[in-house]
């Protein structure tokens, strides 16, 4: 299901040239996605889309981040922060994609995505 997304993402972004968000706290900003963010923790991610008016996200689900009780913060809760901006009628990217290596992961965001994103 990752690598589905993966592809997803490569086939979108070779049609258009968009403004996007990379959410990874590990892998580097694939090349051919010059000239988009990177955020490397859930707080940045938050900041980051916050200001800024992206085409595109892409989520990683583990970003080794942790709120302030210890618990952890993935990409899947920044699909939850972005379905609830959108349920208050504020902007999130009209494309949302996944790219984790979580199997379990990408299901979780994926079926945000599906059900609140679309």
């Amino acid at each position: 299901m990752g690598l589905s997304s993966i592809v997803r993402l490569n086939d979108f972004l070779t049609e258009k040239e968009e403004y996007g968000l990379y959410v990874d706290d590990e892998r580097p900003l694939p090349a051919q996605y010059k000239g988009w963010d990177v955020a490397r923790n859930y707080d940045q991610a938050i900041k980051m889309l916050s200001a800024n008016k992206y085409d595109v996200v892409s989520l990683d689900h583990d970003i080794a981040s942790w709120n302030k009780d210890d618990r952890e913060m993935t990409g899947y809760d920044i699909a939850l922060w972005l379905a609830e901006r959108k349920h208050n009628n504020k902007y999130v990217p009209p494309e949302v994609f996944v790219h984790s290596a979580n199997p379990v992961g990408v299901k979780n965001i994926q079926g945000v995505v599906d059900r609140y994103l679309k």
